[in-house]
C-alpha cells in the first residue's frame, strides 16, 4: 500500500481522539525540553523573558514580545504571531463516533506564525505548547489531541507531527519563519474572542483579540 493510500486509510478508518487534556489556562507547568529534562515554566519555555508584563490591545496579525523556547538543551528566541482562527461545525466531530463526549463541541483551528529572532538554532521547537484561546463566554478553550486528522481539517492547516523522524529541515535558524496550526475544542454555541500565549504561573498571558 502506498504512503498516500495508507494516510488516507488512517484518516478514514484509524482516526481516534485521545483524552482531551485540561484547559491550557491551567497547564502552564513545564514540559519536556526534548532531552528528558523538565523545561522552564510555560511548557519548556522561559516565557516572557524579554518582557516584564503582557502587552495590551494586541490583535491577530500583530507580533507579541519575543519568547524563549528551550529544546534539546538549546534556547532560541521566537516572535509569536497568531494569524487567524477557523471555526469548524459540531457535525465535524461525528466521525469520532462519540456523541457523548463531543456532541456539544466544535473545533477551533488556531494558526500561529513563529519566527526565530535570536539565540541558538533549535530543533523542532514546541511553539504551540503555550498557545491557547479564550471563548466568547470567557472560558478557556481546550487543546484537542488527535491521532490522525479530521476530514474537516482546513487544507492549509499544517500540524506538528510528533511521530515523524526529525532531520535538518526541523532545525530553526535565525530568521526562519513558519506557520503552524492546531485544533482546540470549544462549546458548540460559542466562538473564540482571543488567542492566548501562556507566560507561566507568575505572569499574565499574552492575548490577541480575534475581533
Amino acid at each position: 500500500m502506498s504512503t498516500q493510500r495508507a494516510t488516507q486509510t488512517r484518516r478514514r478508518l484509524g482516526l481516534a481522539a485521545t483524552a482531551v487534556i485540561t484547559a491550557l489556562a491551567v497547564t502552564a507547568c513545564g514540559g519536556s525540553d526534548g532531552s528528558g529534562k523538565k523545561g522552564r515554566k510555560g511548557g519548556g519555555t522561559d516565557a516572557g523573558a524579554s518582557s516584564s508584563e503582557a502587552p495590551k490591545n494586541l490583535k491577530l496579525g500583530q507580533a507579541g514580545p519575543a519568547q524563549e523556547i528551550t529544546k534539546y538543551e538549546k534556547t532560541g528566541k521566537f516572535s509569536i504571531t497568531p494569524t487567524k482562527v477557523t471555526l469548524g461545525k459540531p457535525e465535524d466531530l461525528k466521525e469520532l463516533k462519540d456523541d457523548k463526549k463531543y456532541g456539544d463541541k466544535k473545533v477551533a483551528w488556531i494558526y500561529v506564525k513563529a519566527k526565530h529572532v535570536g539565540g541558538d538554532p533549535v530543533k523542532d521547537p514546541t511553539v504551540m505548547s503555550d498557545v491557547g484561546a479564550e471563548t466568547t463566554t470567557g472560558n478557556p478553550a481546550t487543546k484537542f489531541i488527535l491521532i490522525g486528522d479530521l476530514s474537516s481539517m482546513p487544507a492549509d492547516c499544517k500540524r506538528h507531527d510528533a511521530a515523524k523522524t526529525l532531520g535538518e529541515d526541523d532545525i530553526w535558524k535565525a530568521g526562519e519563519e513558519r506557520t503552524m496550526c492546531e485544533p482546540y475544542l470549544i462549546p458548540a454555541d460559542t466562538g473564540v474572542k482571543a488567542v492566548t500565549y501562556s507566560q507561566g504561573f507568575y505572569k499574565e498571558p499574552i492575548k490577541w483579540a480575534v475581533r
